[in-house]
């Protein structure tokens, strides 16, 4: 027989599920109200943007179809703005009117009155004013277009005098404080670029024309020199052989360089971590090795690690070095110097060489540019590898400075950002 107490249990059990089912139904019932109340508001909703649908898609299209008209024929700005707020005004006065109309006439009726005549008169009265306050609007606004939009008209006639052989003329300031005024400084700004740059380019070619005509000219001289007495003349033959290899090896040297400015325009860096210690030491024990005429001094405050193209880093470095072996005599020591300072990893090339004019020392980065005294062709530059230094530094995040002093020496800083953390 079962037991009394498992009866009792048994009945308390169906009796939380009695419960537990009718609290399940409650919030069944609440979760369906819940729907139906979001379906009712969505169909609100729908019912609303229908009206307004149907209420606003007349003049959606006619707005379709001015813009389709404006886009095919040639309208000015002027008449295309005078239409639109012209448009827009008469439409606000005809529903203004017919509200005023409507109300009048409801009005006359509640109180038992007939107004046709009034009514009549009202309708026409408001037509005539409608008409008239339109063109007023409509002159008033094409006068105020032409006004702001004047200063268009001017930049318009300023562009067409400006061309590639005339990159000097530029827009005149406009009397305003607004996007005119901000899009004549972009404007100016931009011709600004443009003659800088054409002015470079010019440059560029100028100096490239020249010193590769150079080396061509003697190469051209020796070899008809060559053709006319080098063969039975063997001291004519070893001067004009010397003479045509060397010239030969220059413009190899700047073709070389040219095309290595060409290329870092273009250059995609490889950024890598780079210690510059154990780099810079590498760099001066190979021209300890090769280069007997000169010192070279490496001293390093310790580990600097940097995030650069450790390739560009080191043509960077040996660009400068290389101008401080040419310049300054045989027998003194090039110190360089790798220390770390503000985020920076600052590197000096010191050289004792003949030093850099004050008057040089803004023009020593362009170029093709040579000290008059000693940046000669005797001392084999192309006058480009301190343009390539400066070039990859910038691109690299970094700066290049130099400080010189006559007959006493120059020093060229380098500085490159530190990898975060590195000088932790």
């Amino acid at each position: 027989m079962p037991d009394k107490d498992d009866g009792k249990n048994l009945g308390q059990k169906n009796a939380d599920v009695t419960a537990s089912d009718g609290k399940n139904l409650e919030e069944v019932e609440v979760t369906l109200q819940q729907i139906r109340g979001e379906k009712q508001l969505n169909g609100k909703k729908s019912t609303l943007r229908s009206i307004l649908g149907y209420v606003f898609f007349p003049f959606i299209m006619l707005w379709r179809g001015l813009k389709r008209i404006a886009a095919r024929i040639r309208i000015p700005i002027t008449v295309k703005t005078t239409l639109i707020y012209t448009l827009l005004f008469t439409v606000a006065l005809v529903l203004i009117d017919v509200f005023i109309v409507s109300s009048v006439s409801d009005h006359l009726e509640s109180l038992g009155l007939r107004g046709d005549g009034y009514i009549g008169t009202l309708i026409l009265t408001s037509a005539a004013l409608i008409i008239i306050s339109v063109a007023v609007v409509a002159a008033l606004g094409s006068l105020a277009s032409q006004s702001m939009l004047s200063p268009i008209r001017r930049m318009i006639k300023r562009i067409d005098k400006i061309s590639g052989d005339n990159l000097s003329t530029r827009l005149d300031d406009v009397d305003s404080q607004d996007e005119l005024r901000e899009l004549t400084e972009r404007i100016n700004k931009m011709l600004d670029n443009l003659e800088q740059s054409f002015d470079r380019q010019k440059k560029f070619v100028s100096d490239a024309s020249h010193e590769l005509k150079t080396p061509i000219s003697v190469i051209q001289g020796y070899s008809n020199l060559l053709l006319r007495w080098g063969k039975s003349d063997p001291a004519v033959l070893d001067e004009s052989l010397e003479s045509i290899a060397r010239e030969a090896d220059n413009m190899k040297r700047i073709v070389e360089q040219l095309l290595l400015l060409a290329k870092i325009g273009r250059y995609m860096f490889s950024p890598e971590d780079v210690e510059l210690s154990a780099e810079l030491a590498a760099v001066m024990d190979g021209y300890a090795l090769v280069c007997k005429t000169h010192k070279f001094e490496f001293v390093s405050e310790g580990e600097v690690v940097a995030k650069i193209d450790k390739n560009m880093f080191t043509e960077c470095v040996r660009a400068v070095i290389d101008n401080a072996v040419k310049y300054s005599e045989d027998n003194t020591a090039v110190t360089v110097t790798l220390t770390s300072e503000d985020g920076y990893a600052v590197i000096k090339i010191a050289d004792c060489g003949y030093g850099i004019s004050e008057a040089d020392l803004p023009h020593i980065f362009d170029r093709f540019y040579r000290c008059d005294k000693s940046r000669n062709r005797d001392a084999h530059s192309s006058g480009l590898g301190l343009t390539i230094a400066k070039s990859i530094v910038e691109m690299m995040g970094g700066t290049i400075e130099v400080e010189s002093r006559l007959k006493i020496g120059s020093v060229f800083t380098l500085r490159f950002p530190i990898k975060e953390g590195a000088d932790e």
